[in-house]
């Protein structure tokens, strides 16, 4: 695989990490807002 392929690949895959980090954040803080309503 040439360099700029490699580049490419590198940030996709970069990309997609921040983007499942950004998610399961969200996830964890709807848990916890359901779990401060629910103890409201």
């Amino acid at each position: 695989m040439d360099a700029p392929a490699r580049a490419a690949a590198k940030t996709a895959a970069d990309a997609l990490a921040a983007a499942e980090k950004t998610a399961a954040d969200a996830l964890a803080a709807a848990e916890a807002t359901k779990a401060a309503a629910a103890r409201a």
